[in-house]
């Protein structure tokens, strides 16, 4: 009787339940240990070896000896030794490896690659993009055959990219160079997401007539007898069923994953409202068809055969989902997950959901070990996990009981329950990777999430339906329709509330610091140590408070930086306490990632904004105080004296600094406007001629620095002059589109 709980005393926490957890535990630092410390791949193979051969060495000792069931202390250790070391080497060879005889000395080339497409191909409203495993290369008059792998982006409009599919064997004509880094400090880096997808460069093709198609998709009998007939008849009963719009892009985006034709409008306000989660494939999808098979082979699971029958169809048909919708880290996830779940349920077995949800990590990270590293994979983890052990907590167990308002009233507090857990466990993921926050989240997600739901609800039956009759299938396509056009109007309305969203990027030790504190709230809630809990809460948020304040403490603004938008160049001057904008961009959504760089370098709000290039409509829009657009020649703030004195030449001066502003070095005078401590001089062709006018204008000005801003038209032999010219110059600079210019 001794060993019996005491009422209201707390179970002892215990890892014997969760073996996939505890595998986790030793999987995750061998990631990270391979992707980001600086050991040489032969080292962590030596090791591994090693480990191998002490584990299999004391695993036989242990046979002949015929010791009990508790391993040795060296076969434990070998064993965790063999799993860090295993997974560091396989990241470390996937993140900085590339084929010895690979793509890259043909960068800076226009050539021909041919090769199979690998993946869904992503359209926007400028091209389609896709990666390709290529196999030859067509260049300077000679095939050269290699295996690498590229990322190609086709430029094209409307359907045109549509042609391209998984499979897909073509030739892709165009200029192949490396992936560039992040334009901007603290901004998405395309060649470090390209690293983990084991690419090194990027090809640029003019257009679909640069793409020839050679032969029949390239497919495995899963993938061109089950996989494709079925991703094929979901999209187009879509396009019979439901009008062409926004409508039916939203049902192609839940169902399939199909979400590239949405306008950016829709994609901005699921992004502020935090409800974005719901353009992505996930356990929600799974879940209805989970809940689907289970309803329709009830009565089968009577038997051990109907189980195991059941259990089989319900994997076959997860596994054929998963390859319609992309093979997604979050369907994988959800669908690894539940076929554990089902696979312990079939055998009689007790399963617990972490240890599930583990497992499926495991099992997709020994695919591919970057996985880890993708802010999709940490989304999904991080909110299933939160609602597995903070939903509990929320909703204790009631009664069933009650009428038909107090089981809507259950209904709304579940939803509402769910979301706050998958917001508290997602939002630092999400601020971390994308720098804002939704404040409005707990709220648009219940109607998004409602209707979104209840569109799926009116999907599947729709597809089920067409098979046997399209009529009946148009009244369940008709309410897919409604729920569409509710969920779409739901984000947007919440979307336009003033202060929706605020910007916060925390780092990697305040995210650190955020989930201690949240462990320790849930142990001594579970313990209910209420006192210790308190205390929990105060010490974290004292540490969250005192590291931000000693760490991000607010930098001093340089004098001039540059912000790069693609091909366009804004340029951000202060002097006195005043910040001037020259140019914002080409689009109206520029100025969010002017206003990033901003904030992150110090700068206050900009006090003016004055055209160079930027369309007028565009710059007085600007929330700044003051505008000099075109057609104005003068602007006096109190810091500074903002001057045009003719096309295309700005000049802005202070006491303490100076900075011209001239678009080609034919406008270049040899007279004291034109004279500057910094300079921005565009350059459109470096002749003979040109050089001659910047050299003899330099002589004259001696600017302290001089920023070259070649033209998007600029030949590579005119390119190469201007690097030569610029490199026997001190005080001059190139710029470069993955590169900030920042002068204190």
């Amino acid at each position: 009787m001794k060993n019996i709980q005491k009422p209201g005393q707390s179970e002892r926490f215990s890892l014997a339940p969760y073996p996939a957890l505890r595998l986790l535990l030793g999987v995750i630092p061998g990631i990270l240990a391979g992707v980001y410390l600086p050991f040489p791949l032969e080292a962590w193979i030596i090791i591994c070896a090693i480990a191998l051969f002490t584990l299999l060495g004391s695993l036989l000792y242990e046979a002949i000896k015929k010791r009990g069931s508790t391993p040795l202390c060296i076969t434990t250790l070998s064993y965790t030794l063999f799993l860090f070391s295993s997974f560091a080497a396989g990241s470390d060879f996937r993140m900085h490896y590339a084929p010895r005889n690979g793509l890259l000395p043909f960068t800076g080339k226009s050539l021909i690659l041919y090769g199979r497409v690998d993946g869904r191909p992503d359209t926007s409203e400028n091209g389609t993009g896709w990666i390709m495993d290529v196999e030859e290369v067509f260049a300077d008059g000679r095939t050269v055959t290699l295996h690498d792998r590229a990322m190609v982006f086709m430029r094209s409009a409307g359907e045109a990219g549509k042609g391209i599919r998984y499979g897909d064997r073509v030739r892709v004509k165009g200029q192949l160079n490396l992936i560039p880094e992040a334009a901007n400090r603290g901004e998405f880096d395309p060649r470090q997401a390209a690293a983990m997808k084991q690419v090194s460069v990027q090809l640029y093709s003019a257009g679909p007539w640069m793409v020839q198609h050679e032969g029949e998709p390239e497919l495995n009998g899963f993938e061109r007898f089950i996989v494709k007939p079925v991703a094929d008849y979901i999209m187009k009963s879509i396009e019979d069923l439901i009008p062409p719009g926004e409508e039916s892009q939203l049902a192609a985006g839940v169902l399939t994953g199909e979400k590239e034709y949405l306008p950016e409008e829709l994609f901005e306000a699921f992004r502020i409202t935090g409800t974005a989660h719901i353009l992505a494939v996930s356990g929600l999808n799974v879940g209805l068809l989970v809940l689907a098979i289970h309803i329709s082979l009830q009565r089968l699971k009577v038997t051990t055969a109907g189980r195991w029958f059941s259990f089989l169809l319900a994997v076959f048909i997860l596994l054929v989902y998963s390859h319609v919708t992309g093979n997604s880290a979050s369907v994988k996830r959800a669908a690894i997950m539940t076929a554990v779940l089902i696979g312990g349920e079939t055998l009689g077995r007790k399963t617990f959901s972490m240890n599930s949800l583990a497992l499926s990590d495991v099992l997709i990270l020994l695919f591919d070990p970057l996985d880890l590293l993708s802010p999709g994979f940490l989304m999904t983890n991080s909110a299933v996990a939160s609602i597995l052990l903070l939903y509990p907590r929320f909703t204790p167990m009631t009664g069933c009981g009650g009428g038909a308002f107090q089981a809507a009233g259950r209904l709304l507090f579940s939803s509402f329950a769910v979301t706050l857990a998958a917001v508290i466990g997602v939002a630092p993921v999400i601020a971390f990777y994308f720098g804002t926050f939704s404040l409005i989240g707990l709220l648009a997600n219940i109607p998004v999430v409602l209707f979104s739901t209840l569109l799926m609800y009116a999907l599947v039956p729709m597809l089920v339906l067409n098979l046997l009759s399209g009529y009946a299938a148009t009244f369940f396509a008709e309410s897919a329709v409604l729920f569409a056009r509710l969920t779409l109007n739901s984000a947007l309305v919440f979307s336009r509330v003033p202060f929706a969203s605020l910007s916060w990027k925390p780092d990697l030790p305040e995210v650190a610091l955020y989930y201690l504190m949240l462990s320790a709230v849930l142990f001594y809630f579970s313990r209910k140590a209420w006192g210790r809990l308190a205390l929990s809460v105060l010490l974290g948020a004292n540490l969250l408070f005192w590291y931000s304040f000693t760490v991000h403490a607010r930098p001093v603004a340089p004098l001039l930086m540059t912000v790069n938008l693609g091909r366009n160049l804004v340029t951000v001057f202060s002097v006195g306490g005043k910040t001037l904008l020259i140019d914002a961009g080409r689009s109206a959504s520029s100025f969010k990632r002017i206003t990033q760089q901003l904030e992150l370098h110090g700068y206050g709000a900009p006090d003016a904004a004055v055209q160079f290039y930027t369309p007028d409509s565009l710059v007085s829009r600007l929330p700044v105080q003051h505008h000099m657009l075109q057609a104005d020649r003068l602007l006096a703030l109190p810091a500074m004296l903002i001057m045009r004195p003719r096309e295309k030449v700005l000049k802005i001066q202070s006491r303490e600094s100076s900075l011209l502003v001239v678009s080609g070095s034919s406008r270049l005078q040899e007279s004291e406007l034109f004279k500057a401590d910094i300079v921005e001089l565009w350059v459109y062709r470096f002749a003979e001629k040109q050089q001659q006018q910047i050299g003899s204008w330099l002589n004259y000005a001696r600017p302290t620095h001089c920023i070259l801003i070649p033209g998007s038209f600029l030949s590579r032999t005119d390119l190469a002059a201007l690097g030569r010219f610029a490199a026997a110059h001190p005080e001059l600079e190139i710029r470069s589109k993955t590169r900030q210019v920042v002068i204190k």
